[in-house]
C-alpha cells in the first residue's frame, strides 16, 4: 500500500481538528470569555496553550486511547472527580462577576495561557474525540503516526485548532464594541456548558 505524503497528514490534521472545534465547548466559550474581558491578546494566549495541549492529546488517543477509555469506564470515581471539577468551575464563573479592563492590568503575562492548559486538559471529551476521528481517517487514509509523518499530523492539528479558536477571538472582538453585557453573557454560557459536561459525566455513571 502507498503511503501518504506529510501534507495529507497535516491537512488531515489540521481539517480534524478545525471542524471538531467549531462546536461549542468550554474552550472555545473560554476563549471568547478571555477576549471580551480583556482583549484579543488574552484570548490568543488562551488559544496557544489549548492548541498545545490539543497535541498532546491526539497523541495520547494515537498510542492509549482504546486503553484510556477502558480505564474511565471502569474507575467510576475518576469520572465523578472529572464532573465535580466542572461543577466546581460553572459555580465560579456564574458566583464572579466579568473582569474589566483595570483588572486585566494586574494578572501576570502567562496566566491566561496557564489557564488555557488547564481548562484544556480538563476537556473529557478531547481524547474519545480523537479515537472517534481517527477511527475515520483508518477508513480512508493508511496512516503510520511516527517520525516526521507523525510531525505533519500534529503540526496540523495544532494550526487547526489554533486557527478555529483564532476565529472565536475575531468574533469575541466584534462582539465586545457591540454589547455592553457580554462578559456577563459569555459567563452564563460557560457556565452552562461546564454543567452540561459535568452532568453527561454523571449520567453515564448511572446503571
Amino acid at each position: 500500500m502507498t503511503m501518504e505524503p506529510g501534507w495529507v497528514y497535516f491537512l488531515v490534521g489540521a481539517l480534524a481538528c478545525f471542524l471538531g472545534t467549531i462546536p461549542i465547548g468550554p474552550i472555545n466559550l473560554a476563549v471568547v470569555k478571555a477576549t471580551i474581558d480583556h482583549d484579543r491578546g488574552r484570548g490568543t494566549e488562551l488559544a496557544f496553550a489549548a492548541s498545545i495541549v490539543e497535541m498532546g492529546e491526539a497523541i495520547i488517543a494515537i498510542c492509549f486511547g482504546l486503553v484510556i477509555s477502558g480505564f474511565l469506564e471502569m474507575n467510576p470515581g475518576l469520572r465523578l472527580a472529572i464532573a465535580l471539577a466542572f461543577f466546581v468551575l460553572a459555580g465560579v464563573l456564574l458566583a464572579r462577576k466579568p473582569d474589566t479592563e483595570m483588572s486585566s492590568v494586574t494578572l501576570s503575562q502567562g496566566s491566561y495561557f496557564r489557564r488555557g492548559l488547564l481548562i484544556a486538559a480538563l476537556n473529557p471529551q478531547a481524547v474519545p474525540f480523537w479515537i472517534l476521528a481517527l477511527a475515520a481517517i483508518s477508513q480512508y487514509f493508511a496512516f503510520e503516526y511516527e517520525g516526521l509523518l507523525l510531525a505533519a499530523f500534529l503540526a496540523g492539528v495544532f494550526l487547526g485548532k489554533l486557527a478555529a479558536l483564532s476565529s472565536f477571538v475575531a468574533f469575541a472582538g466584534f462582539l465586545k464594541t457591540r454589547l455592553h453585557s457580554a462578559g456577563k453573557r459569555v459567563n452564563q454560557a460557560l457556565a452552562l456548558v461546564l454543567l452540561l459536561i459535568g452532568l453527561s459525566q454523571l449520567i453515564e455513571l448511572l446503571p
